[in-house]
């Protein structure tokens, strides 16, 4: 689990269920227990909080010949289950052994000679104590996918979840304890070098342990057109997606039918692969861009355009970003990596508005595995900062928003993080995973107004502030999970997770601390039928 997925629930004011934990997860399981055994979805994608990503990134870690590395996610499952395949087993480890394994009863299908269809889903429950107070939600997902040949692939995942119900940021129908939207929805098609997809599905650029400063899957999945070419030195990805519409403030409504703000993302990315053993170094450009009557605008989609020089060209304007980001494995069983994401740099100063404090933010981490000859286990570090006001701008349709959620790192601007995370295979389908994280996070957000105080200065004079601003809220936070993962379909594991808070919620002398023990239960299952 991730450690922004657990911080999430933590802080949500969920309420006891009646009739006891057990129960109510019991009742959880009967109610799947409809479906078969686990098979694979051949080209449907594999969801960017599914288990298999961890599996195959400790295993890509430390089989670099096979050159499968994670600066863009979802892969489909026939790219995951090809890398397990490729991998020399001659000399693996118990626990290397493990992960294969629930990796190919996952993802592994025989070669389709026949149109099929697949019906089934998972389930996902948490259940315990979370500041005293004993809690327990579960989400249950639906999967259909209809796959008519080895090349098309047309896939539906709906997704009824209790725990987004109380969440304040959410936007959609609250029934009966329940929430639910349509979480993957996508036709793709793919060769082996090109591949297209239009429809609903997460959408992850760049490396990093949970969060990414390009774009993340911590905002809903993007409805989008996205398109690949994979070379051997070159790969180019391109996404022009719908974002969610903004109501317009009553000075800006042009009649009672133009109430909302059209929104838009369009992104380029291109990775150059010095060698995908050991160096892959990637330039990415996006903008958000919308307003009153505005839709998809052709100098946005075109995907060779710079996006910046068009948007200072155009009247209707947009928020652009520049990004650049690296892979490197200089050795075996060792990996580093790191981001700059740049959205507003002066160059010049000439005037007031070029006193503008830099809007960037970046990354930097390394993962190293079996160190001290600890098989099984591996050990990383990370560290992330980001600028206030990074992801904001003056215009509120042009922020990097999507549905009430940062559309890059989860924590969105003004903070920076410290993160050192391990992992251990102990055997007998028994993990141990570690992740400690101290945090500085200042009262800047995307969501607020975007503020200039460098204008307001005496002229000749220079500007400062303060990182991160405002009253700073410093935490650190420890978690803990033991994991029982019997079989691809099924795992179980017990968390625990302890925070401390100083100036919480930037109130001065405000100090909290959290704790949290839970249970969580993964089980997933699918249905094959042929047509043919």
């Amino acid at each position: 689990m991730r450690l922004n997925e657990v911080v999430n629930f933590e802080n949500t004011p969920l309420t006891p269920l009646k009739g006891g934990i057990v129960q109510y997860l019991i009742t959880a399981l009967l109610a799947f227990a409809m479906f078969a055994s686990a098979q694979a979805q051949d080209l449907a994608t594999v969801p960017t909080y599914h288990w298999a990503n961890e599996y195959l990134q400790r295993l890509a870690l430390r089989h670099r010949e096979a050159g499968f590395t994670f600066e863009r996610l979802p892969f489909s499952n026939r790219e995951a289950g090809a890398f397990v395949q490729s991998i020399n087993r001659s000399a693996f480890s118990s626990a290397e052994q493990f992960w294969a394994k629930r990796l190919e009863a996952c993802l592994t299908t025989p070669e389709p000679r026949h149109a099929r269809l697949q019906i089934g889903g998972r389930v996902i429950a948490r259940a315990g104590k979370f500041n005293g107070d004993a809690r327990a939600r579960t989400a249950l997902m639906t999967h259909l996918g209809f796959f008519p040949n080895r090349r098309l692939a047309l896939v539906n995942a709906i997704r009824l979840d209790q725990e987004l119900r109380d969440d304040p940021n959410y936007l959609g129908k609250r029934w009966r304890g329940f929430t639910g939207y349509t979480e993957q929805a996508y036709a793709l098609l793919h060769f082996e070098k090109y591949v297209a997809k239009f429809g609903r599905d997460f959408l992850r650029w760049g490396r990093g342990y949970d969060a990414t400063l390009l774009l993340s899957d911590y905002s809903r999945p993007l409805d989008q057109f996205y398109g690949r070419i994979a070379l051997n030195k070159l790969r180019l990805h391109y996404v022009a997606a719908k974002l969610d519409p903004m109501s317009l403030p009553d000075s800006l409504r042009a009649s009672p039918v133009h109430n909302f703000a059209e929104r838009y993302l369009s992104a380029v990315r291109a990775e150059i692969v010095f060698n995908p053993r050991v160096l892959t170094v990637s330039a990415t450009q996006m903008v958000v861009y919308g307003g009153a009557n505005r839709g998809f605008e052709w100098y946005y989609l075109n995907p060779v355009l710079v996006f910046h020089g068009e948007q200072l060209n155009e009247q209707r304007k947009g928020n652009t970003f520049l990004a650049f980001d690296f892979t490197l494995r200089p050795r075996a069983r060792t990996e580093l990596y790191g981001q700059l994401l740049i959205d507003d740099y002066q160059v010049e100063r000439t005037g007031k508005r070029d006193l503008e404090p830099s809007e960037i933010g970046y990354l930097v981490g390394g993962e190293l595995a079996e160190p001290f000859n600890l098989r099984g286990a591996s050990f990383g570090a990370e560290y992330t900062r980001v600028a206030n006001r990074t992801y904001n701008t003056l215009t509120s349709w042009e922020k990097f928003w999507h549905r009430n959620r940062p559309l890059a790192h989860f924590l969105g601007n003004d903070f920076d993080r410290r993160l050192i995370h391990g992992r251990a295979y102990l055997g007998k389908s028994i993990e141990l995973n570690a992740v400690f994280e101290a945090r500085r996070r200042g009262e800047g957000r995307i969501d607020s107004t975007f503020d200039a105080p460098w204008l307001e200065v005496e002229e000749g004079e220079s500007y400062h502030e303060n990182f991160p601003g405002g009253v700073v809220e410093r935490s650190t936070h420890v978690q803990l999970e033991w994991r029982w993962h019997h079989g691809a379909a099924f795992y179980l594991s017990l968390n625990g997770m302890h925070s401390r808070y100083r100036d919480f919620e930037h109130r001065t002398g405000a100090n909290q601390t959290e704790n949290s023990v839970f249970v969580r239960l993964w089980w997933e299952n699918v249905w094959r039928l042929g047509l043919d």
